[in-house]
């Protein structure tokens, strides 16, 4: 069976609403597409080779999820086979879409009769067991599409048009979550005014959005982009391509954990689609998978 789950961007809110604070994400038109098919063994078939159940490897977002899976429905063995179109450590939830499109896969071939919303919170649960802590907004968005303004959990649509732009870096979410988290243990009177900060942009963000405001966004963007800065997770090739991109007329900030990963804009760079279709159930025959086999 194979089912599949969209990336995202992070419009507004990046590892701010880790703490609670609000947040602007959407889903993007680029998707993760997961195979299974049941086995006697485990074995995990991707871009990055052939493993078995690999916790702390390649596969562990992948791993994760069986083994949550395995907790509610008991099963011995599964082929996963992976194909996708974001990136690995881009910062476009690729974790959380190989995630969820695994869950909602193992879901369809084992019959386990879960929901969306426990596919969710499963997906959300593996993010924790690999990174240590984690919002789940990735997880939310990857399972149920849309645009969405968190943590209100309230759905919103825009005509505005974005873009994405490749730092050529790789962004490794768990590492930059945890350098905030450092950051803001040791500096929690510097670090706590900036999240709150960017709890204000996602607020003025999202109604911008709504009315469909570029002036207003292109302000927002650098202004978020200045904090993000100051938590320490852009990079001095990120900040030059950003300088480039604003010389153009445009705004730009990092999207997603930063230290890499892509750049969104207000529409330089490759066009994207946002507040597309989550998680589906898919036709086998489409996607040709026993060329992975």
């Amino acid at each position: 069976m194979i089912a599949s789950a969209p990336g995202k961007v992070i419009i507004f809110g990046e590892h701010s609403v880790v703490y609670g604070k609000h947040a602007v994400v959407s889903s993007i038109g680029w998707r993760c597409y997961v195979n299974v098919e049941r086995s006697s063994d485990f074995l995990i078939i991707s871009q990055f080779g052939k493993t078995k159940l690999d916790f702390t490897g390649k596969h562990s977002y992948i791993s994760y999820a069986i083994k949550r899976f395995s907790e509610i429905k008991k099963i011995s063995g599964a082929k996963v086979i992976v194909k996708s179109e974001i990136p690995p450590d881009s910062g476009l939830g690729s974790s959380a879409a190989v995630t969820v499109a695994t869950l909602s896969a193992l879901n369809a071939e084992f019959e386990a009769g879960l929901s969306e919303e426990d596919i969710f919170f499963l997906a959300k649960s593996v993010e924790i067991d690999v990174q240590g802590i984690a919002s789940g907004v990735d997880s939310f968005v990857s399972t149920y599409g849309g645009n969405w303004i968190i943590p209100e959990k309230r759905r919103f649509k825009t005509s505005l048009e974005f873009g994405l732009v490749d730092s050529g870096e790789k962004s490794v979410t768990s590492k930059m979550v945890r350098k905030v988290a450092e950051l803001k243990r040791n500096h929690p009177d510097i670090v706590d005014p900036i999240l709150d900060a960017m709890d204000c942009i996602a607020v003025e963000g999202a109604k911008s959005l709504e009315i469909n405001d570029l002036s207003e966004i292109k302000k927002l963007f650098r202004i978020n982009q200045s904090l993000l800065r100051a938590l320490g997770v852009s990079t001095s090739n990120i900040d030059r391509i950003i300088a480039d991109i604003e010389e153009k007329g445009f705004a730009a900030k990092i999207t997603g954990a930063g230290g890499g990963g892509y750049i969104l804009t207000t529409g330089y760079g490759d066009k994207i689609s946002i507040g597309g279709e989550g998680v589906r159930i898919e036709d086998t025959e489409d996607w040709g998978f026993s060329d992975n086999r």
